[in-house]
């Protein structure tokens, strides 16, 4: 299939005969590189797919800087040219260009921020048409290329006018109001959008403005500033909630909510009775989470007993939140290897309890959920290190001699994140590794485990012990085993 780079040679090639460099040169003549961009390691690309497919042949010819490779057009190469032209000219396919996807995103932005860019987006479109208005004006080019290069100047005049529009829009002069032609809104239900996304939406992008949030005659709202909570009300129906505390607990209680409207919009004003806020955004949803009281919300994170969890790569922000004691106590035994059965009986809770700290602690970014592939490695690579540890226990004489040999496997093992303390993995790895990289680790690991106990038993009882060992591995996880490549 051809692409349109290779076309774009094809139809420079039959012109007439050319060297690679001379194809280059042409689309600098041309101008061609205004409105297609093609570099020179696609122009050679294109000429080698070309020549292996049969399209083009190669000639050499020797000047005056040595022999050179003259490419012509073979008939095949005219008969595909030819048709792909044609179904090219015959696209059915609708104008697109990839900055309609950062419009789409527009409102994701802090307005600042989004009427800065697109006011840069303009000024370089201004000076792109000067450039090319010039170039029109001093350079003899072909009428179709001047076509190209009219097309291009009008293309660019248009999208002048429309985000001047959009820019107007963003910049409308009822600020306190929120109207359906507000292009910084976002709008949607509760259904579809979780007030924990959303909140964290608004605060990673650092906006100001106000979340409006409905169901039938109840109202709430947050306002925003940079990403801040900054104050909060309730309504019901034409009555304002007065009471300071019940306005905060109103706002907590719309975690709860699974149905229910919201707007967020930038250039809107707090409603009255606004209530000041004094907590940042993970603060807000902590307390929040901590008010869930059903399953229905918490399974779209904790799917059942089994899930597993891990620490995220950033935990320097817990020491800034308000975290209570059980939720850190749970946070420090998440290791991506214990399910929710097994960390709510090492934390003395129900499964609901942790699964609703679990809840909170995901929704602010301390924990996600543990990636299969690497939780099966690093449960087989714990088990399979601990229970060597413990099978040479009988081989060993003194409780000293077992204490030097952990200290000789960390010794060897001082630059990798790991270390065996009393038959006990101690994985300080990395969250974020790539599970090759994780598998090198715990490779490197049991190999020099291995080689400090055969020169300390004898390689016979080393072998025997890994054997044995091997026994001794859950079946599901020797497939683990042999995909890492753990005992090479």
């Amino acid at each position: 299939m051809l692409t349109q780079n290779d076309l774009l040679v094809l139809s420079l090639l039959l012109e007439r005969p050319m060297h690679g460099y001379e194809i280059g040169q042409a689309i600098k003549a041309g101008e061609i590189e205004v409105w297609f961009e093609i570099s020179t390691a696609a122009i050679y690309y294109s000429l080698n797919k070309l020549r292996r497919t049969g399209m083009i042949a190669e000639a050499r010819s020797r000047g005056n800087i040595g022999e050179k490779t003259i490419y012509h057009v073979t008939e095949l190469g005219r008969e595909q040219f030819f048709a792909s032209a044609e179904a090219l000219l015959n696209s059915q396919e609708p104008i697109r260009t990839e900055y309609n996807l950062g419009i789409f995103m527009l409102n994701r932005l802090p307005q600042a921020r989004a009427l800065e860019l697109l006011q840069r987006r303009i000024a370089f479109l201004q000076k792109w048409i000067s450039n090319l208005e010039q170039k029109c004006k001093e350079i003899k080019i072909q009428p179709l290329q001047q076509a190209i290069l009219q097309h291009a100047i009008a293309t660019a005049r248009l999208d002048i006018d429309w985000l001047t529009n959009i820019t107007k829009q963003l910049q409308g002069e009822n600020v306190c109001e929120i109207t359906s032609e507000n292009l910084m809104m976002l709008q949607g239900d509760f259904q579809d959008f979780y007030l924990p996304d959303l909140i964290q939406l608004i605060a990673s992008g650092k906006h100001s403005g106000t979340l409006i949030v409905s169901k039938g005659p109840v109202m709430r709202t947050l306002t925003f500033d940079k990403g801040h909570p900054h104050c909060a009300s309730s309504h019901v129906g034409e009555t304002t909630v007065i009471d300071p505390e019940q306005v905060v607990s109103d706002i907590y209680d719309l975690f709860r909510w699974q149905q229910g409207a919201f707007t967020f919009d930038q250039r809107s004003c707090p409603q009255n009775g606004c209530v000041l806020l004094d907590l940042d955004a993970d603060d807000l949803i902590l307390n929040g989470a901590r008010r869930l009281d059903s399953w229905d919300i918490i399974q779209n994170i904790v799917p059942s007993s089994e899930a597993l969890f891990e620490p995220c790569e950033h935990r320097e922000q817990t020491e800034k939140m308000e975290l209570l004691e059980e939720e850190r106590r749970i946070l420090t035994t998440i290791d991506g290897l214990k399910d929710v059965t097994t960390i709510a009986r090492e934390a003395e809770l129900t499964e609901f309890e942790t699964s609703k700290i679990l809840y909170g602690l995901y929704t602010v970014g301390l924990v996600q959920p543990a990636d299969p592939d690497k939780s099966r490695l690093r449960r087989v690579f714990h088990e399979f290190a601990e229970l060597m540890c413990r099978s040479a226990i009988p081989y060993r004489t003194t409780p000293e001699e077992a204490k030097l040999c952990e200290q000789e496997v960390n010794r060897r093992c001082d630059s990798l994140p790991v270390r065996i303390v009393d038959s006990r993995i101690e994985d300080r790895t990395d969250v974020s590794l790539p599970v090759t990289e994780l598998a090198t680790i715990y490779r490197t690991f049991l190999r020099t485990q291995h080689t400090v106990l055969t020169e300390r038993l004898g390689k016979a009882i080393a072998d025997e012990l890994r054997q044995r060992v091997l026994t001794r591995i859950s079946p599901d996880l020797h497939e683990t085993l042999e995909q890492y490549k753990l005992l090479s």
